[in-house]
């Protein structure tokens, strides 16, 4: 029992001189700590300096960092370590923010996405059904006769229209912000294609015609574009110089791409304006018949009819020569 009492106090006195060297330790410590305080050695910061530079596109977009403005297009700062806020916005995009934590050099280049257009559609007085990228669209027209298709992103479309007198089919480009270029088609319907982007405008026809927005008047004819700027509004446009007049269609301007899709169809002929169809063929059959009788009065009749429907029939011009020549000979009667 003694042997294990001396193991016992030889324990503890090992464990208090290792407290007793802990404990200079510390004192050493915190006495290094109080001189440097004392000679102004600055203390460690929570983060390294930062350097961001930002570049944009479009290149005339404004940077904001930490809600103070930065520059436009492009921004360069030195900033202390921790979290910054950077916000990227311009007219007719959506705006582009993040939360940076970061240290040393960090490049950042941002490339804004265009707000969705609006695409409306005026396809004349009939019942109209409506494909965009080939997928049916579900609704009908509002009290003016138009489709209004919301949400139609950057990238390459088509959109179809068809009635009970056809079908067209229009194609456009929609990019970077800039006001939709489209293909039409050749041909009935005219079609008047025009979009606007922050201001910025952009019109076609499959037609030859005179584009009428408010004073100023812009000329028209197929694959070639009219551009032109206005300010924010409502516009009517109208197409001039037809042979028969189109209605004004309203055109909007804004921040965000919106475009009209108008399409004019000939107008009916009312039935007592309508020509009889001519039968060629049995005309012309039927002028050698009675030429055969000498008969030249009624096959006259008839190449006449032939000729106001086809001035440049050849046949008929051969079998009108041959009546003048039995007439001169006179073999009719």
């Amino acid at each position: 029992m003694r042997r294990s009492h001396r193991y016992t106090q030889t324990g503890l006195s090992n464990i208090s001189a290792l407290l007793v060297v802990l404990g200079i330790v510390a004192l050493a410590l915190v006495s290094i700590f109080v001189v440097m305080r004392r000679r102004g050695i600055p203390e460690p910061t929570a983060g390294s300096p930062l350097t961001i530079e930002v570049t944009t596109s479009p290149d005339d977009a404004e940077i904001t960092i930490d809600g103070k403005p930065a520059g436009v297009s492009k921004a360069r700062q030195d900033l202390q370590g921790g979290k910054h806020e950077l916000l990227v916005s311009r007219r007719g995009y959506l705006p582009w923010q993040q939360t940076l934590e970061a240290s040393g050099a960090v490049r950042i280049p941002v490339t804004l996405q265009a707000i969705p257009m609006d695409l409306r559609i005026l396809p004349g007085p009939e019942k109209a059904d409506v494909w965009l990228d080939d997928q049916p669209q579900a609704g009908s027209p509002d009290g003016s006769g138009a489709w209004t298709l919301t949400g139609v992103s950057q990238g390459s479309h088509s959109v179809r229209i068809k009635t009970s007198t056809g079908e067209s089919t229009v194609s456009f480009d929609f990019r970077n912000g800039n006001p939709a270029a489209p293909v039409l088609p050749n041909g009935n319907p005219i079609i008047l294609f025009i979009s606007s982007s922050d201001g910025n405008v952009r019109a076609e026809c499959n037609c030859t015609s005179e584009l009428q927005v408010n004073d100023s008047s812009q000329p028209l004819e197929p694959g070639k574009a009219a551009m032109f700027t206005l300010k924010d509004g409502k516009y009517p446009a109208e197409l001039k110089g037809l042979s028969d007049p189109k209605k004004p269609v309203d055109i909007s301007v804004g921040p965000k791409a919106e475009t009209t899709v108008a399409m004019f169809r000939p107008a009916p002929v009312p039935e007592k304006e309508k020509k009889p169809v001519v039968n060629i063929q049995s005309l012309l059959s039927s002028s050698l018949d009675l030429l055969k009788d000498s008969k030249c009065d009624a096959a006259q009749a008839n190449i006449d009819k032939v000729l106001s429907s086809d001035p440049g029939n050849v046949d008929a011009l051969g079998i009108s020569r041959r009546i003048t020549r039995l007439r001169g000979l006179g073999g009719c009667r």
